[in-house]
């Protein structure tokens, strides 16, 4: 006869390095997981919230091979990709009040898996992604740009006004 502490520990022996090597793994299972881990992640300093003309959630990092940024203050375009130890219900309420108190008018939201919410203020959009992660924690990835082709090509130094339209680099509409 086979005793319950022998069974335990076989168990143990067993299943408790599989539990280990499951959880270890998880971040490549979950989807939005272990981007980051590859990156250099870092604080963001207060000249880099300058830089940016819009809210971003207290005590974020960003992950600086993803992050790409074009010009600053209010013409600042371009793509964060922010982590967060905070929820992403929280995120997602800070975004939502916090721009519109920037004076961004929301146009949408979706919720998924993740939620996705665009905004636009003036000749600019936003959309913000916030993924949901383990332990409560979140990551966003925030992309702010102009909104029409003729901002496009002035920031780009095209005069539009001189060319037909299928001589146009591209057109967002």
């Amino acid at each position: 006869m086979v005793n319950k502490s022998t069974v335990s520990k076989l168990f143990i022996t067993i299943f408790a390095p599989l539990l280990f090597a499951s959880c270890a793994a998880m971040n490549s299972i979950i989807p939005g997981q272990g981007d980051e881990e590859a990156s250099e992640i870092k604080e963001i300093s207060v000249s880099k919230r300058l830089q940016i003309s819009i809210p971003i959630p207290e005590n974020s990092k960003y992950i600086t091979d993803k992050t790409i940024i074009f010009g600053e203050g209010e013409r600042f375009t371009g793509v964060l990709y922010l982590l967060h130890e905070v929820s992403a219900d929280e995120v997602v309420e800070f975004y939502r009040v916090s721009m519109r108190d920037d004076g961004w008018s929301e146009i949408a939201i979706v919720r998924s898996g993740f939620v996705l919410m665009n905004f636009d203020k003036e000749d600019r959009f936003a959309t913000i992604k916030v993924n949901r992660k383990v332990f409560d924690n979140s990551s966003s990835e925030v992309t702010v740009g102009p909104k029409t082709g003729t901002t496009i090509n002035s920031s780009i130094n095209i005069d539009s006004t001189t060319r037909s339209p299928e001589e146009q680099p591209f057109t967002i509409e």
